[in-house]
């Protein structure tokens, strides 16, 4: 995911997918704001996550669970820390290359 093509205070996030070209690639209007609030989201998720685990029996599923999710959300948050750090990304729009290699055999 990432932060292209400002506009009026709004960034695309573009999603990986399986197709080449950027044209063929889904976005999702988003602004920084947005990103702000699912981060303070993930956080709460997160305190919770905590409380619930430090109750739970030592050595447990449940424990092991918490344990995976509560590392989940905080990859997530680290990733979203580094995106709202970043500048966005101006991409140009690009056509069918004259210059472009041809397929391997």
């Amino acid at each position: 995911m990432q932060f292209v093509s400002p506009v009026q205070g709004q960034f695309a996030v573009v999603v990986a997918s399986q197709t080449s070209g950027f044209d063929a690639l889904p976005t999702t209007d988003v602004t920084p704001e947005d990103v702000r609030e699912m981060m303070t989201y993930l956080r709460k998720a997160k305190e919770r996550a905590v409380a619930i685990r430090d109750h739970s029996p030592a050595g447990s599923y449940m424990e092991s669970v918490l344990t995976r999710t509560i590392d989940g959300i905080t990859l997530e948050l680290s990733q979203l820390d580094y995106l709202l750090a970043r500048k966005p990304v101006m991409l140009a729009e690009k056509g069918p290359s004259d210059r472009r290699m041809r397929p391997a055999i």
